[in-house]
């Protein structure tokens, strides 16, 4: 299973705006800190590389990418198998 702090930092390296956050909180919208929807798909290819997991396509959906609270969720899950 993924951890939160493993997730920051991904987070922090594909969001500058977080870099210098001492905790990202589980509730922010990552639109504010520049999430796009390109960035999303990013997002996804770097989390699937590191964390050896494949996003279905359930959840391929903006939701997700909602905020690290959401994210990190489904990672879970994910990991589990």
């Amino acid at each position: 299973m993924i951890t939160y702090e493993t997730l920051e930092q991904i987070l922090r390296a594909q969001l500058p705006a977080l870099e210098h956050e001492e905790v990202v909180p589980k509730d922010l919208p990552l639109a504010t800190v520049g999430l796009d929807s390109v960035g999303s798909v990013v997002l996804m290819d770097t989390l699937e590389d590191i964390l050896g997991v494949t996003f279905p396509d359930e959840d391929i959906a903006p939701t997700t990418f909602d905020t690290p609270g959401a994210l990190w969720a489904v990672l879970g899950r994910l990991s589990r198998g």
